[in-house]
């Protein structure tokens, strides 16, 4: 039986500027706007596309579950750096769709006498990272497309 849901809301906002450039902002937070965009000739190559800001949260979360599994176990880590290789190819139906990602983790030099705990850290801290368990497992998208002022009937749902 699975766990009940423990809901946390986090909203994010994503405001067309142009063509494919949008704004994304954190309502709520202190956090800066992120301009978000394709890169050339579909789009203006003003940031990040969806798929590089998919990787940097996937890098985000994999590097800090590391470091945090690190830490608890009193493992000097100092600096994480985490590259990420994204590759984009075709699904069965011709669409686009990331395929893969490749991660690779660097931490500070290790010190023999920490090797137990960093092994037990590097096989364990995977099941922990939020993101990167949401995407391998497949999380649902819930979709609505609404016109403001198209009246109180259904909204469209993908």
């Amino acid at each position: 039986m699975a766990a009940a849901a423990m809901v946390l809301e986090s909203a994010t906002e994503a405001r067309q500027v142009e063509r494919y450039t949008f704004t994304v902002r954190f309502p709520g937070t202190d956090f800066p706007p992120i301009t978000v965009d394709e890169p050339a000739p579909t789009g203006a190559n003003r940031g990040p596309n969806p798929a590089r800001m998919l990787a940097a949260s996937v890098a985000h979360c994999m590097s800090s579950t590391l470091y945090n599994c690190l830490e608890r176990s009193h493992v000097p880590s100092l600096p994480v750096t985490t590259t990420v290789r994204v590759e984009v190819g075709r699904n069965a139906r011709g669409r686009q769709r990331v395929v893969r990602l490749g991660l690779t983790i660097e931490t500070a030099p290790l010190n023999e006498e920490d090797r137990p705990r960093f092994e037990h850290c590097v096989s364990t801290f995977e099941d922990f990272c939020t993101v990167s368990g949401a995407v391998r497992e497949g999380i649902p998208i819930d979709t609505r497309v609404r016109r403001p002022g198209a009246g109180s009937g259904p909204a469209a749902t993908a």
